[in-house]
């Protein structure tokens, strides 16, 4: 069973963390597209820094201003999850709202020192390509909105 949250989870435009050098290969293993191929994620590791927290994700996403728009998915800014699940994310649509991603990550927990991969948490992320708004849906366990946190 996947926990929902977002309380602290952060959406920003891409900067350091999204480097190419940050990429985690093999592709066809840390990647999925979505919306037809429009919208792409990949997995990020800032090379082990910090410690704890390395893994991100990458969320390129049409704008309909300036074309391509990229954004990390992260804990916090700057600091990442003890571990992105790309292969878990699921994905539904609203036409009105654009398309969730359910992204699974892993949480380091200070008190234990590691993270539990058998217990992921799941990060909604609305992605609407009309606006090129990508924000954080805060859900309740009905699966409501209860509030929302925006970039574009």
């Amino acid at each position: 069973m996947l926990a929902t949250s977002g309380a602290s989870q952060s959406i920003q435009s891409c900067d350091w963390v999204a480097s190419a050098a940050n990429l985690v290969e093999p592709w066809s293993e840390t990647s999925r597209t979505f919306a037809n191929g429009d919208i792409r994620v990949a997995e990020l590791d800032t090379g082990g820094e910090p410690a704890c927290c390395s893994s991100h994700l990458l969320i390129l996403s049409p704008n309909p201003e300036y074309g391509q728009a990229c954004h990390v998915l992260s804990d916090q800014p700057g600091v990442g999850f003890s571990r992105v699940f790309s292969s878990g994310i699921e994905s539904s649509y609203d036409p009105g709202k654009g398309i969730l991603l359910q992204v699974s990550v892993g949480r380091f927990d200070p008190a234990t020192g590691s993270s539990d991969s058998n217990n992921p948490m799941r990060v909604p992320v609305r992605i609407n390509q009309a606006t090129g708004v990508v924000k954080i849906e805060m859900l309740t366990k009905s699966g409501n909105v209860l509030k929302k946190k925006a970039s574009n």
